[in-house]
């Protein structure tokens, strides 16, 4: 059980970082045609996701360095938040959602937190 969670942790981190990287280079692919017609409020956007790439990247070295699972329960949190904020965002601002970027972080986020409750379980009882 554990390797399927740790796998499918390891999967939505590559998800996170590949996608958030494909965002930032190519916005339309997510946001077709909001950049033209919406200027400096989708790259309001586009600032969370990179935000939230940085983010990922440094909680990730830390979390492979030190062997710790803490970090999965501060990005799982942060990424959750993202995915229940931009679909707000959007609607305040009245900007075409993306589903899928929504989606995407709302699974990556999920996956965070169960990697961190199934390790945070199994290293209690280990002590």
């Amino acid at each position: 059980m554990y390797r399927v969670i740790w796998i499918n942790f390891y999967l939505a981190v590559l998800l996170s970082v590949i996608g958030g990287a494909i965002v930032l280079v190519k916005p339309d692919l997510i946001f077709p045609e909001i950049m033209q017609i919406y200027g400096p409020l989708a790259r309001n956007l586009l600032i969370i996701v990179l935000y939230l790439l940085v983010f990922q990247l440094l909680l990730w070295a830390f979390c492979y360095r030190r062997s710790g699972y803490l970090e999965a329960l501060i990005m799982g949190g942060a990424l959750l938040i993202a995915a229940l904020g931009i679909p707000f965002y959007s609607h305040v601002n009245g900007l075409p959602i993306s589903l899928p970027l929504v989606l995407g972080m709302a699974y990556c986020g999920l996956s965070h937190l169960l990697y961190f409750a199934y390790a945070y379980l199994h290293f209690r009882d280990e002590r």
